[in-house]
């Protein structure tokens, strides 16, 4: 009866006992302990809530690689850690950990609170419920809920070895899609049937999950019926359709490095943070300004400012959890590579699997020069060198840096750069982009810190607040580019 497990498919009678008796408890209480509709509703919404750290977790482990055509709600393309080689275990009693699926497994962040804002929106304008429907009783359905879901998890996907046959984007799109469906209707449809039409929807919601695993189980899905094709996009991918484009081993010389060079870990961590805080601008306007009326509508039903302050402080936490996260997967990214030098051979190896991520001889390097309009790179000396490897289908850029000692690489690698610094900013357009910059910043502070300023202008200023930014950080590269 849960919502986002498929059936059993080994044919084993007690594969979902703990999920059956932890889904019996919500029923046994609107039945017999006189709890509302709208109990049942936040139980089955904190399922769906369970779901998604569990599923993150279980993508880490996820064998196959993920495949190029991915069509769905997971998005992880921008991330070049989905390309990285190698494993590590942190327990023997567990299977090894592929770096390559953190992208997939963060990616669930920016579900969950979307989810969380749009399954809220509902319940809130669906019940209008108070205190009372969050109770000892509801709290330890919940605890059973979860409980059976790592049950489950530790059964099928770990007991049967289902993770060698999986890939990390369909451990994540499945649930991703399946509370999608949920949450939406419930926000959208559910505000105009009112609360009785909310649970009916949620359950039929929740039925609507079980006859696509079903069928997806069974294999019955007729491709041509409309309702057919959207149970097995509901059913989510599996292994079995899934190509995952081959991995490609660079040819890395054998001989011990003559030479190594490591990024500069406070620069790589820094450029996280800069390239974080940017995604998360253009994230934050949208679902924050609905985020913050859920908020005022919840204070208001709760009739308590604590609720209020509350909201405000989960936000804070939120987004320093998504910052971490970003920051965490971009030094994975670049931090943990050592650039070698190997006969007549560059060699990017990351340091923390041990494993050759690419190699080139340093006489097939082209385009080498310096990334211009890094902000880090002026910031802290370092410089960054991109440089083009391949041909045809594998022609690629790739980037060296940031390095403490430019000059050092270019000599090691013989790098057919003319000239060892950067070009000097034009400072006129970097003195107006940082003004412009200071400005729109203290103006948007201003908006939202402003005891007076309306609900409608801390919207604006919250939506609008991305592009007003984009003039002056185009203006720095731009001065960057163009030089003194």
């Amino acid at each position: 009866m849960s919502v986002l497990r498929p059936p059993a498919r080994d044919g084993e009678p007690s594969a979902f006992a703990p999920i059956l008796v932890a889904n019996l408890l919500p029923l046994f209480g609107v039945l017999w302990l006189g709890w509302e509709p709208v109990t049942l509703v936040v139980i089955y919404g904190a399922e769906l809530a369970l779901s998604i750290p569990i599923a993150a977790g279980k993508a880490l482990f996820a064998q196959r690689p993920p495949p190029s055509d991915r069509e769905g709600i997971v998005t992880a393309s921008e991330s070049k850690l989905t390309e990285k080689r190698g494993r590590f275990r942190v327990h023997d009693a567990l299977p090894p950990i592929y770096p390559r699926n953190v992208p997939f497994a963060a990616s669930v962040v920016v579900a969950a609170v979307m989810y969380a804002v749009f399954f809220g929106i509902g319940v809130v304008a669906a019940f209008q419920p108070d205190a009372s429907a969050v109770n000892l009783a509801v709290l330890s359905s919940v605890a059973a809920l979860a409980v059976g879901q790592l049950a489950e998890a530790r059964r099928q996907y770990f007991g049967n070895r289902e993770y060698e046959r999986v890939s990390p984007y369909a451990v994540v799109e499945t649930p991703i899609r399946q509370l999608t469906v949920v949450a939406f209707a419930l926000a959208f449809l559910g505000v105009v049937l009112g609360s009785t039409g909310a649970l009916v929807l949620v359950v039929g919601a929740k039925l609507l999950v079980e006859w696509s695993s079903a069928r997806a189980a069974r294999e019955e899905a007729d491709g041509a019926r409309l309702a057919d094709r959207f149970a097995g996009w509901l059913a989510g991918p599996s292994g079995a359709t899934e190509t995952p484009d081959p991995v490609r081993v660079p040819e890395a010389p054998e001989p011990s490095p003559d030479e190594r060079f490591r990024p500069n870990r406070n620069a790589v961590l820094l450029e996280g943070a800069l390239h974080s805080l940017w995604g998360l601008l253009f994230f934050v306007p949208f679902f924050g300004a609905i985020w913050l009326l859920v908020i005022v509508a919840v204070t208001a039903v709760a009739d308590s400012v604590a609720v209020f302050w509350l909201g405000v402080v989960a936000t804070v936490v939120l987004l320093l959890v998504a910052l971490a996260v970003q920051v965490a997967t971009h030094y994975l990214e670049h931090g943990t590579l050592e650039f070698q030098r190997r006969g007549d051979h560059l060699v990017a190896t990351d340091r923390l699997l041990g494993e050759p991520q690419w190699a080139e001889s340093v006489y097939r390097l082209r385009n080498v020069d310096f990334e211009p309009d890094r902000s880090v790179d002026r910031l802290l000396g370092t410089r960054t060198v991109t440089v083009t490897t391949g041909i045809r289908s594998t022609e690629t850029e790739r980037r060296l840096g940031p390095i403490d000692d430019p000059d050092r690489l270019i000599d090691v690698f013989e790098l057919p750069l003319g000239r060892r610094d950067l070009e000097p900013v034009n400072r006129p357009l970097a003195v107006a982009a940082l003004g412009l910059g200071a400005a729109a910043v203290l103006g948007i502070a201003a908006v939202l810190a402003y005891p007076e300023s309306s609900m409608n202008a801390r919207v604006n200023a919250l939506f609008y607040a991305p592009f007003v930014l984009v003039i002056p950080v185009g203006l720095w590269k731009w001065a960057c580019s163009t030089g003194g």
